[in-house]
């Protein structure tokens, strides 16, 4: 309490209130504001909360007192602090608000008070001390638990890259565009997609010194079910092509198709070449290469164009190539080759060849078509046609009509292989690459034969292994080789079937007997009856 005979200064109990006290003294001024304030501050009371209202009445009622006046002035208030601890638990923050004229916040107070919470996270002391020097602070953290680190669930990559395009440079530098194109083809062996392992998260603490479970990340697999693929012996997060075809991506695996499937052959998709299937939906374009193991199906037409199939070739519109230019350009020509069966609507200007059977809808025109078993054309007594060129095949060729009527040249043939010659000379072929490889180890036993120094244990057994294979392949090969002749002999049941027609300008030939057909005569059955050709 202050007093100077004029003004003092006290606090009301319970101690929080300034009560300000006037007795009026003669020829003393009455205090004004500026005295208030000294008194204020010679108790340290100068940040106090002062009633603004208050302290004017009270200068007021100074002005005209008679008799000691008092009144209560202001309010002193001790700083104050609040603790927030958010939902997660993970942080604590700190808000302090400045005293006025009150006690100031200490560090030892926050301790106690988060001790009081039961929070074991350490606290952040130099931020409380730069908040208790600033005098207050909002929502600053002073303490933070550790929070659960996710996991990262399992990544698949793709690896199925883009087509990269074997180019070929010709001879005047120009290069295929054929070889462009951009069908996606894998083979055994090829990785299609790596996965890499999920990773677990990492538990958290709270501010209490509880844990906080990290959320659960599932190590997926590759999908199950996927075709053509499967994970690698050595490393099961990769995923490697077990077949040849076309690969789909998609998000945990990827499958490959034997069948690969295009729009059309062309120079979009390029040549194709792989083990398996194709089906093109529309056509084979002039020009381009098909290469594969398994069947071709063609929606719509293969025009000069060269294909090659493991399986049987069936196309739904015809096989047509151009006109044989006067240079005899192969290029012009459509080239189909099937060890299985060929069906088409029609042929014209082709090469077909199958080891069992071709069977045409309509007709065959400028064609030399070759079968195994047979060529049958349409139905005997319908519309179906053989014009031109030559068709040949071991049994039967069916068909309506053989010919034309301006006496196009046409040559049939049965009751022959007409791939034996062929066959035969690839053997024959085999045969002498073998028995040249006999001589020449030969030479090299009667070269040890005279240096028995030279012929160590390794290299006699080498060649004792080798002379084995080559006796075994020359054995194989001389009884393919009889067996050819034997296929070489004419078929007895062998027979052409004509139900309408046979013009003039047709060569017909059973086994090895032939007939030229000068005039148009009636259709029937072309068989060899006592070793001579009779049409009945």
């Amino acid at each position: 309490m202050i007093a100077d005979g004029v003004l003092r200064l006290e606090l009301s109990q319970p101690g929080e209130q300034i009560r300000a006290c006037f007795a009026p003294v003669a020829d003393r001024m009455p205090p004004d504001r500026a005295m208030l304030q000294e008194s204020l501050a010679a108790q340290g009371w100068q940040d106090a909360r002062l009633d603004a209202d208050a302290v004017n009445a009270f200068l007021a009622q100074c002005q005209g007192a008679e008799h000691e006046i008092a009144a209560v002035v202001g309010t002193l208030l001790d700083g104050e602090f609040e603790l927030d601890i958010s939902d997660d638990k993970l942080t604590l923050r700190l808000t302090v608000v400045a005293p006025e004229g009150g006690r100031p916040i200490e560090l030892e107070d926050i301790r106690a008070a988060v001790t009081g919470l039961q929070v074991t996270a350490p606290l952040d002391e130099p931020a409380i001390a730069s908040a208790l020097a600033a005098g207050s602070c909002e929502n600053v953290e002073i303490a933070r638990g550790t929070a659960p680190r996710p996991g990262t669930p399992a990544l698949f990559s793709s690896m199925v890259q883009a087509r990269k395009p074997m180019v070929t440079e010709e001879e005047d530098g120009r290069f295929d565009l054929r070889d462009l194109g951009s069908l996606l083809l894998v083979n055994p062996g090829t990785a299609l997609m790596r996965r890499t392992p999920a990773v677990p998260g990492r538990d958290g603490v709270d501010l209490f010194g509880k844990p906080i479970p990290a959320e659960a990340v599932e190590d997926v697999p590759f999908d199950d079910g996927l075709t053509g693929a499967a994970s690698d012996p050595n490393d099961p997060n990769l995923l490697l092509a077990v077949i040849a075809g076309s690969p789909k991506v998609m998000a945990r695996g990827v499958s490959v198709s034997p069948v690969v499937d295009v729009e059309a052959v062309d120079l979009h998709s390029g040549n194709v070449t792989f083990d398996g299937s194709l089906r093109v939906s529309g056509d084979i374009r002039t020009g381009m290469s098909v290469k594969v193991t398994g069947d071709v199906v063609v929606n719509g037409t293969i025009e000069a164009a060269h294909v090659e199939a493991g399986g049987d070739v069936i196309v739904k519109g015809g096989i047509i190539g151009k006109a044989e230019t006067a240079h005899g350009d192969s290029d012009e020509i459509a080239s189909v080759r099937s060890k299985g069966a060929v069906h088409a609507r029609y042929i014209q200007n082709a090469i077909v060849e199958a080891v069992t059977e071709v069977i045409v809808e309509s007709g065959i025109r400028q064609s030399d078509v070759s079968a195994g078993e047979r060529v049958v054309v349409g139905t005997p007594t319908g519309q179906g046609s053989i014009s031109g060129g030559r068709t040949r095949a071991m049994t039967t060729v069916s068909v309506a009509t053989l010919g034309a009527p301006a006496g196009t040249a046409t040559a049939v043939q049965v009751g022959l292989n007409p791939f034996a010659d062929q066959q035969r000379a690839d053997l024959e072929a085999q045969r002498r690459k073998v028995l040249e490889d006999q001589a020449k180890l030969q030479q090299l036993v009667a070269f040890f034969a005279k240096h028995p120094e030279r012929a160590t244990g390794e290299v006699r057994e080498k060649a004792r292994a080798t002379m084995h294979k080559i006796n075994r392949d020359l054995f194989e090969l001389e009884a393919e080789i009889a067996r050819m002749t034997e296929q070489m002999k004419p078929a007895a049941d062998a027979v052409i079937v004509t139900g309408r027609r046979i013009h003039g300008g047709v060569t017909l030939q059973v086994g090895h007997k032939v007939l030229k057909v000068m005039e148009d005569k009636p259709g029937g059955q072309v068989r060899v009856v006592d070793d001579r050709i009779q049409v009945s």
